[in-house]
């Protein structure tokens, strides 16, 4: 097993022999860093160094994101430029509650791995809580803006509501996730 050290300063870990004169993530001094033992398993500890969760919710928020921006910009736009707004539109909030059902795999398997039993964290049973409802309200949104929205306006204000209520959820989800990403059970 690599011998990990962990700066006093800031907390960030890393390999001993990767280690230079100052800490990557502060700039603390070299002499700041102490010998630090993951109390992981290995084969835990590889698969959460992937870092699969952060990456995959990064799509939900800048596909939530851009479909509010395209909502709003509709109402300014007319002619070629509203049709591809539309268009775009259309499209990303058809594959939002896909990207949203991969990040909520994705931090399903994540949970197991960190924490083994997920019924155990109430945060965890809030993230899902959560989730669930972030899903239902895309699958709701990819429904109203392929059927009415841009033909009826209220039918987009309808639309930019059920966007900013599953913004809501992203910004809960991802304060909730934050304050748990350096948690995890020890062992293998």
């Amino acid at each position: 097993m690599k011998k990990m050290v962990r700066c006093k300063a800031c907390g960030f870990i890393m390999e001993e022999a990767r280690l230079g004169d100052v800490c990557p993530a502060c700039g603390a001094p070299r002499i700041s860093f102490e010998p630090y033992t993951d109390t992981m398993g290995e084969n835990r500890r590889r698969l959460l160094n992937f870092d699969l969760h952060p990456i995959a919710v990064h799509f939900p928020v800048a596909f939530t994101v851009a479909v509010l921006v395209f909502l709003l910009a509709s109402f300014l736009f007319s002619g070629q430029l509203a049709d591809l707004l539309i268009c775009t539109t259309k499209m990303m909030s058809l594959f939002l509650p896909l990207v949203v059902l991969l990040a909520f795999l994705v931090g399903f398997l994540d949970g197991k791995t960190r924490f083994r039993k997920i019924g155990n964290s109430h945060i965890l049973k809030t993230k899902i809580r959560l989730g669930i409802i972030l899903f239902v309200l895309t699958v709701c949104l990819a429904v109203v803006v392929w059927l009415k929205a841009f033909i009826d306006p209220l039918f987009t204000i309808i639309s930019i509501i059920i966007d900013a209520g599953a913004l809501a959820c992203i910004l809960v989800l991802s304060l909730l996730g934050t304050s748990i990403s350096n948690a995890a059970f020890p062992g293998k």
